[in-house]
């Protein structure tokens, strides 16, 4: 765990996972694996079978992760596993109805009833709806990292958009103190989820 109080300045998160970095996996993980979770929810995949799927998905992201951003000229990470988890779930119901491997699959999403739409393609609202539960999980991750006062600081002020002075005044700290809590959380918050 890192030392509370002092976010880490270390280089992005995908870098590190990339690198080999055991506990930058597992937060990548843990900020990624509700969005999959959303993602195998919205193509109605049976509950008893989202783990095998977002277990492929990762298991495809780690020995691709390399090579992100290189070849494919994919720069948004989202949108990149975007299309391994689609691919994923696609690879899924292909089995489940013993359809053709070699159907293509723009024809098999339609045999399916299912979109076909890159990342790009989604709805204001979906995307929006992605990165909530991102920024979620990504806040459950690092809350640890700070103390009770700094995260309550934090979160009255981002989340319930309470007046700094008023925050200040209940934890018995200035508001320049608390405007600081803030910061260091959202510093720490960025450097979380600075690829999306």
């Amino acid at each position: 765990m890192r030392s509370q109080e002092s976010p880490s300045t270390s280089p992005t998160l995908i870098r590190n996972a990339r690198a080999g970095n055991e506990q930058a996996w597992n937060e990548l993980v843990s900020i990624y694996g509700p969005l999959l979770l959303r993602w195998t929810q919205k193509y109605r995949v049976p509950h008893t079978d989202v783990d095998d799927i977002a277990q492929n998905v990762f298991l495809t992201v780690s020995k691709n992760l390399k090579h992100f951003g290189e070849s494919s000229g994919q720069h948004n990470f989202r949108g990149w596993l975007w299309t391994i988890t689609r691919t994923k779930i696609l690879d899924y119901f292909r089995q489940q109805r013993k359809l053709p491997p070699s159907m293509p699959p723009d024809q098999l999403a339609n045999e399916l009833g299912l979109q076909e739409l890159s990342i790009d393609q989604l709805s204001e609202d979906q995307q929006r709806e992605d990165l909530k539960v991102i920024v979620h999980a990504a806040m459950e991750l690092i809350r640890g990292d700070f103390s009770e006062k700094t995260w309550e600081a934090f979160y009255r002020t981002v989340a319930l958009g309470e007046s700094p002075s008023e925050v200040a005044r209940d934890l018995q700290l200035t508001a320049a103190a608390v405007c600081m809590c803030r910061g260091r959380v959202l510093k720490r918050l960025r450097e979380t989820i600075d690829e999306v």
